[in-house]
């Protein structure tokens, strides 16, 4: 399962929002795009992750919140960058 984390805030996170439909890596194999700034769930969905996944330490010892992020199989994070 791939999650892939924007927000609409986020200057970084329009162009993931604006292409996940049209791009063939996400769209069709089940991903989800996934709002932080929507449903508290989805808020709190990312938290948990961002909380026990090794790949956002050095994030957050950089005060960076990790959108936008793909996060696979609840067990990888991959930012946007490395994807």
């Amino acid at each position: 399962m791939i999650e892939i984390f924007v927000s609409e805030k986020c200057p970084h996170c329009t162009e993931v929002i604006k292409n996940f439909e049209n791009d063939e890596n996400y769209y069709g194999k089940g991903a989800k795009l996934i709002n932080i700034n929507g449903p508290l769930s989805n808020l709190k969905k990312f938290l948990s992750y961002r909380d026990k996944l090794e790949g956002f330490e050095k994030i957050k010892e950089e005060g960076k919140i990790g959108i936008p992020s793909k996060v696979v199989d609840g067990k990888e994070v991959l930012f946007f960058d490395q994807v």
